[in-house]
């Protein structure tokens, strides 16, 4: 019998940033991402909008740089009380948290594998500040790139318990997952550190790539990575880096998984067809060959 999809959450709603300077951090977002903020915590926390929910990444003042959480969004009518016993059937401990942040009365609190910390929830305020017309203006937050010594047993508790498929790796190392019809919505990295890989926003067009390069230049930010095509995913990502080293694509034309016939619809510049999951040599990140001095692999 063929393995239905159906994942437990269907989109990344959110991720939390630790930084020793908030100001520095939270202008870039602002400013050259084009995000509004929404409210500030009680510990001055900055909770941004892209322009509809109510954050989509949150700063918090810290003394160094690290990965706070990330937010999942559950299928509408999901019970937290059942979740919670579901994940302490999968030998997890977790708890329910009301009122812990802005824009979220209750949400599910896990750490799946020591220094990442999921968050799930079933609703978020859409206070809709609306998209900016300013900074690069991206349309939503798509996935998130996340390094850990524990790889492997991460990607058990996507797949198996939150439900993801997996379509794609690149030598083994980083693994490619989803819980919708992108070709990836996390994406896991096995090295022995804790931290955010980068956080992809989606572009409004592949011209838009152009135009966030030039707002990024006139900034005083670097793009160390493209705009060129990917291999795994295809996608058109060009990469810059905040002003704590974390390492932001922005990105256009993403393949578009079918899980009913586990592969990707098909596009003119796919090397293969059909486009299911494969594995992707380190050597082997921008589709057009084109060599960047900058290291994407090692970054």
């Amino acid at each position: 019998m063929q393995k239905q999809f159906a994942p437990r959450v269907f989109q990344l709603g959110y991720l939390a940033l630790e930084t020793p300077d908030i100001v520095r951090a939270k202008d870039h977002y602002a400013e050259a991402i084009g995000m509004t903020e929404t409210a500030t915590g009680h510990e001055g926390e900055s909770y941004l909008s892209i322009g509809y929910e109510h954050h989509n990444i949150v700063l918090r003042q810290a003394k160094r740089k690290a990965m706070g959480h990330l937010g999942f969004q559950l299928n509408p009518g999901t019970d937290l009380k059942e979740l919670l016993g579901e994940l302490g059937a999968f030998g997890l401990s977790a708890q329910i948290k009301s009122d812990s942040q802005p824009g979220i009365r209750e949400l599910v609190e896990v750490e799946p594998v020591p220094g990442t910390t999921l968050q799930l929830y079933t609703d978020i305020d859409a206070p809709a500040p609306g998209f900016k017309r300013t900074g690069v203006s991206p349309l939503r937050l798509g996935h998130v790139a996340v390094i850990s010594p524990e790889g492997a047993k991460l990607k058990t508790f996507f797949m198996d318990f939150l439900g993801f498929w997996f379509t794609d790796t690149i030598a083994g190392i980083s693994n490619f997952i989803t819980c919708n019809r992108e070709h990836h919505v996390v994406n896991l990295v096995t090295m022995p550190d804790n931290r955010v890989h980068h956080i992809a926003f989606q572009l409004k067009g592949n011209a838009s790539h152009p135009m966030a390069c030039d707002l990024l230049a006139e900034r005083g930010i670097p793009v160390k990575w493209g705009p060129s095509r990917h291999t795994a995913g295809h996608n058109i990502a060009g990469y810059h880096y905040d002003p704590d080293q974390v390492l932001i694509e922005l990105y256009t034309d993403m393949d578009v998984f079918i899980p009913e016939l586990n592969m990707c619809e098909a596009r003119p510049w796919h090397g293969h067809y059909p486009m299911t999951p494969r594995e992707w040599r380190l050597t082997e990140l921008a589709a057009w060959e084109t060599e960047f001095a900058f290291s994407l692999a090692q970054a």
